[in-house]
This record gives structure tokens, C-alpha cells and sequence, in this order.
């Protein structure tokens, strides 16, 4: 296609050259067809130029599945990104771990602060780690002044240190010790075993409080001997009396007969034991009925002191009361009370010499009325007054009487049956008193 430039040349010659000569008209012609030949060359190469450009766009286009225009960013894979997801993920699992680890510890922590067995870890360099709340009242230390220091100085005995060391050496099985530990002083078994540990040995001490179990054994023990003694006198003189009427005294009827009255009080004797064990048994497994009334105590107390009026003036000691002008009315069994009170004035006259005083008083509160029988005998020794409640057990100052043992230990249990309870008091020689409660609201009372 020509050129518009060529195109529009004749028509602008004529106006060039109105009337002149042909020179100048010749030499403005030539000028123009020179340069539109020029533009017509510029025209046809800007021609191609395009074509070339539509050729390759048409070839971009043919392969713009497979080549992206450079002008799109490229996305290039991130060498880090599968480090931090890895990293991410072990510190969820991490977190998890030490979520659990934290929980598990929180348990035995509790677990251990639960345990009535005292336990102390000690760690390879000797100093305590650990210790529970039964180890801390056991040794008498707090977690604070232990945790950290030298087990000798928070133990503080030398047969422990034995075992410890014992222990961390490598014993397969120490030997257990029987110590003393504690204000009071409390009856220990102590075990000690090795673990291992994050920088050696450590060791695990077990203190056992067995106090109570020696205390047990001893009360047992105390319990047959006491039961053979009090069987085995009244048998021996059961036979000794009936191997003398059957070697001829039957035939002298003055001499059975006094014979035979010994034998009826000595199996009078045995009755009442047996009795009292039974009802102090049936009292212990709270088999014992009570059939409780609204009980008027001021006038329970006067009926057994009018019982033992004639026994006190045989022995010429003098029966008082220390009474308020009013008591309020408990619910209770008026027969078992009763008992309570006949054991305990039986007790005060046995152990009152002649000429000496029985008080019997009484006071309310407002929970509970409180009775007690005082004496103005020998008293009873400091280590006997937690032990005089126990079944069978005696003092010194009652070894030669006949009684059983078991008056107190039926007058506690009776007691705690009507939801009291029972005391002994016995001041430098100013006698005994021993006494007891009752709730005033017996309605919650156990039965």
C-alpha cells in the first residue's frame, strides 16, 4: 500500500509552483520523491516488524502451557519450610510431653504426701532430695530446712546412716532397723533400698511407724498373761478345795460346808469374769444393745451411792456429792449408765484407804454433762493413765486385789456406746479421778 505522503505529492506541486520556472519545481519534486521513498522503506520495515511480533506472540500463545510469561512471579521451594514444620511438630509433641511428664509428677507428689510411711530420697552426693509429710513428722523437720543439706544432719541418727550407706554401696537387701525417732518418741522400722539416678546411686529411705503395732503386742501379751492369772487363781483354788473334801473332809459336815461355800464364791468369781468378757466384747463389736430413755443423771448418781453407802461405812471412808442444782435430762440406757457408775465407785472404795474421802460431782455445758468420782487414795502412776482403760490391764497399786482388769475398759467402751467419752486425771498425791461424758443431744450419738 503507498504511502499517503506519496499520494497527496501531485497535489501540492501546483501550489508550489504557480507560473515559475521549471527549476524549482523540478528540484521540489525530486526533494518529496526523495523522501517518500524514504518513508515508504520506514513503512514497509515497521510492516515487517509487526508481522514478526505477531508471529512470535502466536508462538508464545501456542506454548503458554509450558512457558509462563516472564512478567508471572516464579514461586521457587522454601528449603526451610520442611525444617520448621519438623521443628513445629517436635515442640507440640515436646510441650505434650512435659504436659504429661508435669501431671504424672503432680500424682505421685500426691501419692506420696498420702503414704503413712515416711519416705526420703537421697541423691548420690548424699543430700536429701525429698521427703513426705509422714517423713517430716516423723524426723521433726520441715521440707524447707531438709531439702538440699546432708541427710546425717536431718536424720540425725546413726543407725539410719549405717543403712543408708549400706544401701548406696550396693546391698542387695540391707537388713531393717528398729529405731527411736521423734518427739515423742515414736517406734520406727527403716528400710532403705538403691535406684539409680541421673548422676549415681540414689537411695530411698523407708520409715514405718510402728508404734502402735508394739503398743498392740504389748497390751496382747499383757492380755494373757493377765487372763491366765486371773483364770488360774480361782481354778487352783477350786481344785485344792475339792481334792481336800474328797480326801475326807466330805465326811466332816462343818468343813464341807464352809468347803463348799469357798467353791461357790470362787465360781461366783469366775461367773462374773466370764460375764464381764462377754459384755466386753459384744460392747467392743457395738453388739450391745442400749435402751435409752430421757434420764434424770442427779438421781442415777444418788441410787449408786445409796448401793454403796454400806460398803464405804465398813471402811470408814466418807461418800460425797458435788452436784449442780439442776442437770439436764440425757438420753440413755439408765441400766448401763448405772454400771458405769457402780464400776467406777467400786474402783475409788478398792483403792481408798480408811478414813479417806469419794467425791462424786457433775457439771453441764452446752454440748455435754460431764460426771466424775474422785478418790483421795495413792493415785495412779503417769505411765499407767493411758493404759488403765485398756482390758486386763492393772497397776501396781491393784496387783494384790482380786479385781478382773475389765471394770474401766467395760466403763469406756459403755461410754463411747452413748457417743461419750472417758478421762483419768491424777495430780501429784492428791488420789485419782476418773470420769466421763455424755451428750446432752444424744440424737446423732452412734448406737
Amino acid at each position: 500500500m503507498p504511502s499517503p505522503l506519496l499520494l497527496s505529492a501531485p497535489m501540492l506541486l501546483p501550489e508550489l509552483a504557480p507560473g515559475a520556472g521549471g527549476i524549482l519545481a523540478l528540484a521540489l519534486a525530486a526533494a518529496l520523491g526523495a523522501l517518500a521513498a524514504v518513508l515508504a522503506m520506514r513503512w514497509s520495515s515497521r510492516r515487517q516488524l509487526a508481522a514478526r511480533v505477531q508471529a512470535l506472540q502466536r508462538q508464545l500463545a501456542a506454548h503458554h502451557a509450558e512457558v509462563r510469561p516472564l512478567r508471572e512471579p516464579v514461586s521457587l521451594p522454601d528449603p526451610l519450610e520442611g525444617l520448621r514444620a519438623q521443628l513445629d511438630e517436635a515442640l507440640r509433641v515436646s510441650g505434650e510431653q512435659r504436659r504429661l511428664a508435669e501431671a504424672e509428677r503432680e500424682r505421685l507428689h500426691r501419692i506420696l504426701e498420702h503414704l503413712s510411711d515416711g519416705i526420703v530420697i537421697i541423691d548420690a552426693e548424699g543430700k536429701v532430695r525429698l521427703l513426705n509429710r509422714a517423713a517430716q513428722e516423723l524426723l521433726g523437720t520441715g521440707r524447707s530446712r531438709a531439702i538440699g543439706r546432708p541427710y546425717p544432719e536431718v536424720l540425725r541418727d546413726y543407725e539410719l546412716d549405717e543403712l543408708i550407706r549400706a544401701a548406696a554401696a550396693g546391698v542387695t537387701s540391707p537388713p531393717s532397723r528398729f529405731v527411736e525417732l521423734g518427739r515423742p518418741r515414736r517406734t520406727v522400722q527403716a528400710l532403705a533400698s538403691s535406684l539409680p539416678g541421673p548422676s549415681g546411686p540414689m537411695v530411698t529411705l523407708i520409715l514405718r511407724d510402728i508404734t502402735e503395732l508394739r503398743r498392740t503386742e504389748a497390751i496382747r501379751r499383757d492380755f494373757i498373761a493377765n487372763v491366765s492369772h486371773d483364770l488360774r487363781t480361782p481354778l487352783a483354788g477350786l481344785q485344792a478345795l475339792v481334792e481336800t473334801l474328797l480326801d475326807g473332809a466330805l465326811d466332816d459336815p462343818a468343813v464341807a460346808r464352809d468347803f463348799l461355800n469357798r467353791i461357790a464364791t470362787e465360781v461366783d468369781h469366775l461367773t462374773r469374769l466370764v460375764t464381764q468378757l462377754l459384755e466386753l466384747s459384744r460392747a467392743e463389736a457395738g453388739q450391745l444393745p442400749l435402751h435409752r430413755v430421757p434420764t434424770d443423771l442427779s438421781a442415777l448418781i444418788q441410787q449408786a451411792l445409796a448401793r454403796f453407802e454400806p460398803r464405804a461405812r465398813a471402811k470408814e471412808l466418807e461418800l460425797e456429792t458435788n452436784l449442780p442444782a439442776e442437770l439436764p435430762v440425757v438420753s440413755c440406757d439408765p441400766e448401763r449408765i448405772g454400771q458405769v457408775l457402780s464400776n467406777l465407785l467400786d474402783n475409788a472404795i478398792k483403792f481408798t484407804p480408811p478414813g479417806g474421802r469419794i467425791t462424786v460431782s457433775a457439771e453441764a455445758t452446752a454440748t455435754e454433762v460431764r460426771v466424775a468420782v474422785s478418790d483421795t487414795g495413792p493415785g495412779i502412776p503417769s505411765d499407767d493413765l493411758d493404759r488403765i482403760f485398756e482390758r486386763f490391764y492393772k497397776g501396781d497399786r491393784s496387783r494384790s486385789n482380786s479385781g478382773s482388769g475389765l471394770g474401766l475398759a467395760i466403763v469406756k467402751h459403755l461410754v463411747q456406746l452413748h457417743g461419750g467419752r472417758v478421762w483419768a486425771a491424777s495430780p501429784p498425791r492428791s488420789g485419782a479421778t476418773i470420769g466421763f461424758s455424755l451428750p446432752v443431744d444424744f440424737t446423732s450419738a452412734s448406737q
